[in-house]
């Protein structure tokens, strides 16, 4: 192919791709019209959708033959129907004002545009990744997102605009300021490969021994309240070496065992550890888990001005493809006064990466105390919709874990925890009770049977009722499956 050749294929994708960033803008300026307006009633929609005589329903078949059948049925428009005429049109009806005409037009964008959409895309790498699909995000304040089916969700019973899309769902920022979606889109194919009916997840708590060297606590001036505070930091890992070998030979056996993905605690790594076992992956081209949540790492820095604590997810034992931080500054008392973990001082625009794949749906790492954090965690559900969240923990207690486990089936989110008992020693034998489980990882699925006890969960055992004598490959599996009931 010829340079000049190349370069109109080129000017041709750069069109496609600027007419569907209009589409999916005025799908977002529909969406925070209709939320503005606080109208929405799922009774008084359908009675539109269905009621084909109607006056809305008529005049807006009558607008956008490109999007409605005579039947009343979603056509999939076609590249050469995103003409200026056809904006034009969706903007007089937005002028409109009408809210149940904004809603039913929605409706119909969401569904026709699908192939189009897939076919412009197409997967030329295993990964892809985006903000949002609009590029009106700081207008609108409305991020929309290709969904992604879930063979383990359930239909949710909502009343909300959210109800209506099919194809694509959105994320209001309005109700989440604090932070923004960095979406990561993986093909399908690097966990799907033939007909697969379980998905198989391993935790590894790593190590009883004491691992992580925390400091004493020690004051500073709060820069915004100008009070004294007292804070921690963590100073390195011991025994680092061995760690290594542990948390390497666990990668080795869950993925000899078909794990899919493997999640490790909180506050066990360092960058250093990171690399040597990335490096050593590569090296020896053994199977390992597709998704690894890497022992989270604790950075130090100049006046602890920067200080993170950061998991790192490594894709296929290849590469890191991204890292998520923890947010939340977790605390705990000494003789009355609260201690906090010196992490975010400067306070910056707290980042969210979802992993999106088909099959599997949308998957989030929650550091701990971002987690357990009321207002957080609600946000983040209930917002961006994950199907699976990840929560590595360093963590002395066990029982807001615990009961927090089955808190999101109604939003088909399962979730998988994963504690160390090295924690044990910040306590020094006086909590045995938190102790007594390590890990849990939730299954629900849509063959889950209601009538026996546990089958929406996995719990595991911990340093004082587990039977292990040592911890060498320490490491437990749940699984969730993926088939449909008959």
């Amino acid at each position: 192919m010829n340079t000049q050749a190349k370069r109109d294929i080129l000017r041709k994708e750069e069109k496609m791709g600027n007419r569907l960033d209009k589409y999916f803008d005025w799908m977002a300026v529909l969406i925070r019209k209709v939320l503005d307006a606080e109208q929405f009633s799922d009774k008084d929609f359908q009675s539109i959708l269905c009621d084909k005589e109607n006056k809305k329903y008529l005049n807006l078949r009558c607008k956008f033959p490109e999007l409605i059948c005579e039947s009343g049925t979603f056509k999939s428009i076609r590249r050469m129907d995103l003409k200026a005429s056809f904006y034009e049109r969706i903007k007089c009806t937005v002028m409109e004002e009408d809210v149940y005409s904004m809603q039913l037009l929605l409706y119909y964008m969401d569904r026709a545009i699908e192939d189009c959409f897939q076919t412009w895309i197409g997967f030329e790498d295993d990964v892809d990744s985006y903000n949002s699909l609009n590029q009106n995000l700081k207008e609108t304040h409305i991020g929309i997102i290709k969904k992604v089916k879930c063979k383990w969700e359930h239909t949710t019973v909502n009343n909300n605009l959210r109800g209506i899309l099919s194809k694509f769902y959105f994320i209001d920022y309005k109700k989440c300021q604090d932070f923004v979606v960095k979406n990561i889109v993986l093909d399908p194919q690097m966990i799907f490969r033939g007909e697969k009916k379980l998905f198989r997840i391993a935790i590894s708590p790593v190590t009883r021994e004491k691992a992580v060297i925390f400091s004493d606590p020690y004051e500073r001036k709060n820069e915004r309240t100008g009070a004294r505070q007292y804070l921690f930091r963590v100073e390195g890992i011991a025994n680092e070496d061995e760690i290594t070998k542990k948390v390497i030979t666990n990668i080795h056996k869950a993925g000899k065992s078909g794990a899919d993905i493997l999640v490790f605690p909180e506050m066990l790594g360092t960058q250093k550890m990171l690399e040597r076992t990335i490096a050593l992956l590569q090296k020896e081209k053994k199977k390992c888990p597709c998704l690894i949540v890497f022992p989270s790492i604790w950075k130090k820095t100049e006046a602890d001005l920067e200080n993170e604590n950061k998991s790192a997810v490594v894709l296929n034992g290849e590469r890191v493809l991204f890292e998520q931080k923890k947010y939340g500054d977790f605390w705990y008392s000494k003789d009355g006064i609260p201690i906090y973990e010196d992490i975010n001082r400067e306070k910056q625009d707290q980042i969210l990466y979802v992993i999106h794949i088909e099959g599997l749906g949308r998957i989030c790492i929650l550091i701990c105390y971002d987690y357990l954090e009321e207002e957080n965690r609600e946000k983040i559900i209930k917002n961006v919709c994950p199907t699976l969240v990840c929560s590595p923990s360093f963590s002395t207690g066990s029982f807001h874990f615990k009961i927090l486990s089955g808190k999101y089936f109604d939003q088909n989110c399962n979730w998988v925890w994963c504690n160390t008992c090295a924690a044990e020693h910040e306590v020094k034998g006086q909590k045995e009770e938190n102790f007594k489980i390590v890990g849990a990882i939730t299954t629900l699925s849509k063959v889950c049977d209601l009538t026996e006890p546990g089958t929406f969960e996995n719990v595991y055992k911990g340093r004082y009722a587990c039977e292990k004598e040592e911890c060498e490959q320490c490491i437990y599996y749940g699984e969730i499956s993926l088939e449909a009931r008959n």
